[in-house]
């Protein structure tokens, strides 16, 4: 599967130049034009890098920096028309991982990702929030707290656990018994049976209606799943 990079640009131009160097050599990219959809972006569809543009038109660059370190460990490389030395001393210190200047190369955007790349971590820790449900859910991996709608949900700690290998990878169907190995269950069929319990009582606690559930979903003879958000 190739790596998945979200640019955050407000300028169509930026996107179309970018995007074009990086599907070339066979990278995914998603689009976001303003700082809300690009945190929305970032929670559903788990980039591998972020190229982002702090000067954009519903947040300061350093809001949108610090909420994106909250929620990934992906590297950033910031791309933007703020260029001075002050700039980019200060986007460096809020998380960013590479800073360039506009105008800019493609080729020399393609050449920083793939070097982020190279560098990042193959095994990165959870980010401190995830968001999922268009905002209507929320795991924080740090206090080991679930909201949902804003309300603390009141979850044991396999629950808590059960709920983050869902959303660490958003659509990806997990089976039982893979879901048991994870929780390190013992991997039987008592264990995996235990797994259908957890889902019910996970699903009381943060389901709308536990009965026709739309967070936590049932994929028929193969296991369960987040929903990816569909933007």
């Amino acid at each position: 599967m190739p790596a998945r990079i979200l640019i955050i640009d407000g300028d169509a131009s930026v996107h179309d130049a970018v995007r074009e160097h990086l599907e070339a050599h066979r990278y995914a990219t998603e689009s976001a034009r303003d700082g809300a959809q690009g945190l929305m972006l970032c929670a559903s569809r788990a980039p591998a890098l972020i190229v982002l543009e702090v000067a954009l038109p519903d947040m300061s660059g350093e809001r949108i920096l610090k909420e994106l370190r909250r929620r990934t460990a992906a590297p950033i490389l910031v791309l933007s028309v703020r260029d001075t030395v002050e700039d980019r001393v200060r986007g460096l210190e809020l998380g960013a991982d590479d800073y360039m200047g506009k105008p800019f190369s493609p080729i020399e955007v393609l050449a920083r990702t793939e070097a982020l790349l190279r560098r990042a971590p193959s095994g990165a820790p959870a980010p401190d929030l995830l968001i999922l449900d268009d905002g209507r859910l929320e795991i924080d991996t740090r206090r080991r707290e679930v909201r949902v709608e804003g309300a603390l949900r009141d979850v044991t700690r396999t629950e808590f656990d059960l709920l983050l290998v869902l959303a660490e990878r958003p659509g990806r169907v997990r089976s039982r018994a893979e879901i048991a190995y994870l929780l390190r269950s013992n991997n039987t069929e008592g264990g995996v049976r235990l797994v259908d319990v957890h889902i019910r009582n996970l699903r009381r606690k943060i389901e709308d209606d536990p009965a026709r559930p739309r967070r936590v979903e049932t994929i028929r003879g193969r296991g369960y799943r987040i929903r990816a958000a569909t933007a």
